[in-house]
């Protein structure tokens, strides 16, 4: 959510904004804003796919400092979109912003885009090292409202609605808070630790509006916009409202805001809130203008009033009666609906409202929808999700079972949203509405389950719908884990379904990848990772001390951001490699997620760190022998390199010898279609235009496509979006320096 022009007014008026040294005491986060802030304020890399397990480490930062400060975090997720589709174009909006970002990063300009394997990072983050976090059936902004009155303290956020919301213990933007720590004394002379801090209260801008009180609230959140409101129905009120050049307001307000000149100062003028309603309402000029107002009015109120009778579930019971949680969650709250009027299993209300399952999941339910978080790529290749796709299809035949079951026999296999699911994803530099029908057959298992059957399903049976659709095969390895077993399975995947084909350097440098990750967790935890010790880990942790800093130092440089430049661009083929690989990630993890984890669930950050991948790899192809190079940094004859080459034997022998292009193919296809690029650039920009796109059938997967209009969006982080680089070299070797002092 966010209200058009109030950040930036908040900003000029600091006076509405007091000092606050933020200590000892609860604080409701705003989860979605604060999984963004680390990633982008401690500059961790996007360009090449996102260093998780940089990301990991500053989350594991972020908390430690509340910590110190004796601040107890209550984080708080977005759950699914609102079924009323009232923030559609919005949505929309975003994801085409964000797909014009990630296409301008591949083209080597600058940008920002969140990874795609972000959210799931930041949650395994928050379960590991035990801060309370809850997701909401849908919009959280209310919700955080309430919770933070009924414990009586602040909110921490960045949206702009928490200007609105009548909050007891106010408000704190991110922006507002100097994250270093500082020491205070108290009367009694014992030391205490704070973070610098602003706080907003709404009595704070109330005050300046005696004769309206508090409903100056909603009537200001309704003229400005909303995510609710369409500004426009507002038109002939503004042109109503005279301007001048000498407007007084309490406020100070740059001349270039007139919009905001305008709502303030008709604001002061008021006597009360039926007469600002009266005078809005007298500027509609026909019914149908009336009854948009009224609409667009109690929406708004009903956003920004924060009453706990209508809530969906207690996140207040949920977090302070947590040995009850899960009863709680089945128990309160009105049943959540599918897109046909099936009722969703309370098992996986209660999982999702856990954070266990994906909110993008409830989505596919709910909406019969789901957007496909462009990421930096080829811009001319199918897209990364492409390599996914099958994945996606099981996991819908079972999120959809119940929800299509209601529907007519004549009905059930329509190629419609009724059921099916809309995917919006990229193709070339637009999106497209994509119609994906899900897949009901499992060949080797049967029909598969139904969404309200999976907690009776046995775990075999769960394991088996994992391994035939990844297509898991025999490795034949005595001391093979599930969990390493998981992992290969999606690399396996991923080369026989990435388009184009991924080469044996890509194999390798994922496989070294794995090594690194442990390596540089076993340094940095003095020990095993805690889940269940696989061949990997047992490797590492049997090796001297010396011997594993000797390995971490020998592999850190491929850690450091490369720099790119019109002479040296980004290779953004290497790149769409390592997306379609992030995609079948992402799709295995949920559909893992889904049938209750029959497999141990990778940590993203333990799996992948996308400028290793990129610039590892760019090694391998031009060293003139490669296996050669990586047995030296991995130190020859050592446990470690006897486990790559097992798992690289044990990959190789089950992959079908056209699985992998070889390395002279692939660069001779790659100046090839660098040619044809050149050749044939005027004609695909003028496929490409919105005039000549038609719809069309994909009949491999089963969807049909549907061109969706180009939109322009701002919103609170494109400051973010469009400012600073990726992690400073200093602080990747400050990093390592931390490692190997261990």
């Amino acid at each position: 959510m966010g209200i058009s022009g109030l950040t930036t007014f908040m900003d000029d008026n600091l006076k509405l904004i007091k000092e606050f040294p933020l200590h000892d005491t609860k604080v409701v986060i705003d989860g979605n804003n604060l999984y963004h802030l680390i990633f982008y304020n401690n500059h961790v890399d996007f360009l090449h796919g996102g260093d998780y397990d940089q990301y990991a480490r500053k989350i594991k930062e972020f908390f430690s400092l509340l910590s110190s400060c004796n601040i107890q975090p209550y984080v708080v997720f977005d759950g699914g979109y609102e079924q009323d589709d009232k923030k559609f174009q919005t949505i929309l909006k975003r994801v085409q912003q964000r797909l014009e970002m990630a296409m301008l990063l591949a083209k080597g300009q600058r940008g920002k885009v969140m990874p795609i394997l972000a959210y799931d990072t930041f949650r395994a983050v928050l379960l590991e090292i035990k801060v309370p976090f809850a997701v909401c059936d849908f919009e959280a902004d209310k919700e955080i409202g309430i919770l933070a009155n009924q414990f009586d303290c602040p909110v921490l956020s960045y949206d702009s609605d928490f200007y609105i919301l009548p909050l007891s213990a106010g408000f704190i933007p991110f922006d507002s808070v100097n994250f270093t720590l500082q020491e205070g004394r108290r009367e009694d002379d014992s030391v205490y630790h704070y973070l610098p801090a602003r706080r907003y209260h709404v009595d704070n801008f109330v005050k300046f509006f005696p004769s309206l009180g508090r409903e100056v609230l909603p009537l200001l959140a309704t003229l400005l916009g909303n995510d609710y409101v369409d500004i426009r129905i507002f038109h002939a009120f503004y042109s109503s409202v005279r301007s001048h050049e000498n407007i007084k307001t309490q406020f100070r307000i740059p001349k270039t805001h007139t919009k905001m000149q305008k709502v303030i100062s008709w604001l002061e003028s008021l006597e009360n809130y039926n007469e600002g309603i009266e005078k809005i309402m007298s500027t509609a000029l026909t019914p149908i203008q009336k009854e948009t107002i009224t609409v667009a009015i109690r929406k708004t109120l009903e956003a920004f009033t924060a009453n706990a009778s209508d809530t969906e579930f207690s996140l207040y019971s949920y977090f302070m009666e947590n040995e009850n949680s899960e009863e709680k969650l089945h128990s309160v709250g009105n049943p959540i609906k599918g897109y046909n009027g099936s009722i969703i299993p309370s098992w996986y209300a209660c999982l999702h409202r856990q954070g266990f399952l994906p909110p993008s999941s409830l989505d596919v339910i709910t909406l019969h929808r789901k957007f496909l978080l462009p990421q930096v790529e080829g811009p001319k290749t199918t897209s990364s999700y492409h390599c996914s796709v099958k994945l996606r299809e099981c996991m819908y035949g079972i999120l959809l079972s119940e929800d299509i079951a209601v529907l007519g026999k004549t009905e059930e296999m329509a190629p419609n949203r009724k059921c099916a699911v809309e995917e919006y994803d990229r193709n070339n530099y637009q999106l497209k509405k994509n119609i994906v029908c899900p897949e009901i057959m499992l060949e080797g298992y049967g029909s598969l389950p139904k969404l309200s059957d999976i907690p009776e399903l046995s775990p075999s049976d769960k394991e088996n719908i994992v391994r035939l659709v990844l297509d898991i095969p025999s490795f034949g390895l005595d001391n093979m884990t599930k969990d390493l077993e998981f992992a290969l399975g999606i690399v396996l995947f991923w080369i026989k379904n990435a388009d184009p084909k991924v080469t044996v350097y890509h194999l390798k440098t994922v496989l070294v990848c794995l090594l690194m990750l442990k390596v540089k967790w076993v340094l940095i935890h003095h020990g095993a990772t805690g889940c269940e010790e696989n061949m990997i880990e047992t490797a590492v942790l049997s090796m001297p001390t010396e011997n594993i800093k000797e390995v971490r130092t020998k592999l850190h440089p491929y850690s450091a951001r490369p720099e790119h430049s019109r002479k040296h661009p980004v290779d953004s083929d290497l790149i769409h490699s390592f997306a379609q690989l992030q995609t079948c990630i992402l799709a295995a993890m949920h559909l893992n997620f889904l049938l209750l984890c029959p497999f141990p669930s990778p940590s993203v950050s333990h799996v992948f760190s996308g400028t290793f991948l990129y610039n590892f790899c760019m090694e391998l192809q031009k060293r003139r022998s490669p296996d050669m190079f990586i047995n030296e940094l991995l130190s020859k004859d050592s446990n470690l390199q006897q486990v790559y080459q097992c798992l690289l034997d044990a990959v190789m022998n089950v992959l079908d010898p056209e699985g992998l292009t070889e390395e002279s193919k692939y660069k001779k296809r790659s100046k090839a279609h660098k040619c044809k690029s050149k050749k044939d650039k005027n004609t695909e920009q003028s496929a490409c235009s919105p005039e000549n796109v038609k719809p069309e059938v994909k009949k491999k997967h089963k969807t049909t496509t549907q061109y969706v209009a180009n939109c322009p969006l701002t919103n609170r982080f494109a400051f973010l979006d469009m400012s600073g680089e990726s992690l400073d070299e200093s602080d990747e070797d400050e990093e390592m320096k931390d490692e190997l002092s261990v």
